[in-house]
Parts: C-alpha cells; sequence; structure tokens
C-alpha cells in the first residue's frame, strides 16, 4: 500500500525558495555537545550522504541546500517513493550493493519491509543534539518512534479530513454523522476513493470496517452506489461542480485549492467515530551497512531540529510532532485538538496488524 499523506503542498508553500530560505536562517548545531562535535568531524571525513526522501521538489531543495550551507556536505537525494524505493533496496542489497544511508517516507516500506527485512539500524542512540533529545519539546514529552524497538524516528503528526461536502447541495450539519451518509437520499450522490486501490482508500475502508462492521461497510460501498474514483484531483472537481454532492477521502490539498477559487467546499468531521491522524513523510530510517554511516547520523540530527523540521514540515504540508514550531498560513484543520478522539493510522499496531486484515474483509465484502 502506499502511504497516507496530508495537503497539497502548494497549499502552504509559495515556491521552493521560500522554504530554502527559512532553512538558510537555520542556526547550525556546531559544537552543541561532544559527541555532536566528534560526529561532526566524523562526518566531513566521510563527505557525502545518500537520502530517499519524498518526491517533493521544495523538499529535495530544502534537504540538499541546507545540509550542505549548514554542514558543507551534499546529499544525494533519491525519490523513488514507496514500493519503488523497498524494490529498489532489494534489489541492490541482493547484488552486494548499500547505497542508502537514510529513508525518509511514509508508514508502509519502512514498518512493512525496511524492518521486518533487517536494513535498519535503530536510530535512538544515534540521537546525541541536545535539542533533539530534549524530550520536553517533543509532543507528549518524549521522542516518537514508529516501532516498539525505536529503530524508526517518527517526526510529524496532523489530522487528515475523510469526508467533504458541498454546501450548495448538502447544508451545513445535515451530515454529522457516518451512519447518516446510509439514507436513501444519499444514494448515488457521493463520490469515494475506489477501496480496490492502495493508499488512502485502504485505509479508510478498514477504519470503517473496524469501527462500524461489514454489514455498514457492504451499505456504504455497495448499497448506496457511491461513484468510485481513483483520480483524486478529479474527484475533487467533481464535489466542486456538483457531480458529487459529498466526497469520501478527499485530497485536502485539492479542496483548499477549489475553495480558494470560490466553490463551496467544506470539510466534515464525523462524530461517530474517531477522527484520523496521520504521519505524512514523517518516518525517518538508518539503513544498516549504510555507506556513509556518519554522515548519515549527522543528517538525521539535522533535520530533527527545529529550523529543518519546520522547513520539511512546510515543504510535506504535514506538523512536526517537534512542540517548539511557529506555523504560518496552516490551516486549523490539521492540528489535533483536545478532547477529540483520533484514529492513528501510524500506530504500529493499526499498520502491522489491524488495518490489513480489515482491508482484506472488507474488499472481500464488495466481491474484490
Amino acid at each position: 500500500m502506499n502511504d497516507r499523506h496530508g495537503p497539497s503542498r502548494s497549499a502552504f508553500v509559495g515556491g521552493a525558495l521560500a522554504t530554502v530560505a527559512l532553512i538558510a536562517r537555520t542556526e547550525p548545531v556546531y559544537a552543541q555537545s561532544d559527541a555532536l562535535k566528534a560526529l561532526v568531524a566524523a562526518a566531513k571525513a566521510e563527505g557525502a550522504v545518500t537520502v530517499d526522501g519524498p518526491p517533493i521538489d521544495a523538499t529535495r531543495e530544502v534537504i540538499t541546500q541546507g545540509f550542505l550551507r549548514d554542514y558543507g556536505i551534499p546529499v544525494s537525494y533519491i525519490s523513488s517513493g514507496g514500493a519503488l524505493s523497498s524494490a529498489r533496496v532489494r534489489a541492490e542489497r541482493a547484488a552486494g550493493k548499500y547505497l542508502l544511508d537514510v529513508f525518509l517516507s511514509g508508514s508502509d516500506q519502512p514498518t512493512l519491509t525496511f524492518l521486518p527485512s533487517g536494513w535498519l539500524d535503530k536510530i535512538e542512540p544515534v540521537l546525541v543534539a541536545p535539542d533533539v533529545i530534549d524530550k520536553r519539546k517533543w509532543k507528549d514529552g518524549h521522542l516518537w518512534f514508529e516501532d516498539p524497538d525505536k529503530t524508526i524516528l517518527r517526526a510529524q503528526q496532523n489530522v487528515v479530513p475523510e469526508l467533504a461536502i458541498n454546501t450548495k447541495y448538502v447544508k451545513r450539519g445535515e451530515i454529522t454523522q457516518w451512519k447518516q451518509m446510509l439514507d436513501p437520499k444519499w444514494q448515488g450522490k457521493y463520490g469515494a476513493k475506489d477501496p480496490a486501490t492502495s493508499g488512502p482508500g485502504a485505509s479508510l475502508i478498514a477504519i470503517l470496517y473496524l469501527q462500524f462492521g461489514p454489514d455498514f461497510v457492504r451499505k456504504f460501498y455497495v448499497d448506496q452506489k457511491p461513484a468510485l474514483a481513483r483520480d483524486v484531483r478529479q474527484a475533487v472537481q467533481f464535489l466542486a461542480q456538483g457531480n458529487y454532492a459529498i466526497l469520501v477521502g478527499p485530497d485536502s490539498g485539492n479542496i483548499l485549492r477549489f475553495q480558494a477559487q470560490g466553490y463551496p467546499l467544506e470539510f466534515v468531521f464525523p462524530t461517530d467515530a474517531p477522527s484520523v491522524l496521520s504521519g505524512s513523510w514523517g518516518l525517518v530510517s538508518l539503513l544498516n551497512k549504510a555507506p556513509h554511516p556518519n554522515a548519515a547520523k549527522l543528517f538525521i540530527n539535522w533535520l530533527a531540529q527545529p529550523g529543518p523540521q519546520l522547513a520539511y514540515a512546510k515543504t510535506t504540508a504535514a506538523l512536526s510532532l517537534r512542540t517548539d514550531l511557529k506555523y504560518d498560513g496552516f490551516p486549523q484543520f490539521l492540528f489535533p485538538q483536545k478532547g477529540t478522539k483520533y484514529i492513528d493510522t501510524y500506530d504500529y499496531k493499526f499498520i502491522t496488524e489491524q488495518r490489513d486484515p480489515a482491508f482484506q474483509n472488507a474488499r472481500a465484502l464488495l466481491g474484490e
């Protein structure tokens, strides 16, 4: 499965250069501690680092230009993304080649492929920058890791809307619960991410199966005759144009773009199930047998610092788990709210135990 990401970057960043300028103001973390000083020296001796990261031009720029500016170390940036990264690394290692240092990604590949394949070193022992290991500067007072053994660092978390309406056809407050979508008047009037495909559609149908059971899923995806969509931008366009009154699993960035053009689109957060949290491109993995092990460790410490974290958040349209950042222009729906229940789609148990069985059971109900 592909990974679940938040809104489109263009909704937040006025272009790559603006974000590069932001990271240019980041203070280098030289000499903050003896351990870090030693790591900087060792990394400079290696003189390079190879990173597989998001296929986003602005992210590539802030990473390659920012790390070079702060440490004089060039970054070879690969952005094969998702399953292609796993396939490439598997082929390289089968040939006895170890070419990748750091992997920046969503949840699926590091958790379901890199980690069980034995390709990763633990990240926790390599974190030495004082601003990184200060637990007070992270949400809930601790560093976040994807797995119980603290191998994969998690750096992002934000809310992902799962429902959007066109208020020309749906009154505000008319739909407040998922179960209201089973009203016959909505039959054939909403679009949904095709659950036969991977990515957001898979996570959402799994969540609905876990929350409401098989009968609800069958009614929701079959009896109500939703229009199933694979093109996320086209689905939002159809919502804006009135082809759909409601869109299930909307792409948030495209919703924001159409809102900016004056279309009456709004997000809805149903109250009869938890809201959804994502981790965007916020997982950081350290490859074992890395060609540049010290530069890789320094890069990870650098990326987890406040300045790089803010720049990375802007280019990936997500929120850092650091609590000492200030966000300008980020929509409020991204921010988790106190007192609201959430299901975290990057939770290790959800990914490794709950999601895929629920997804397969749901697809079987639909005859997939």
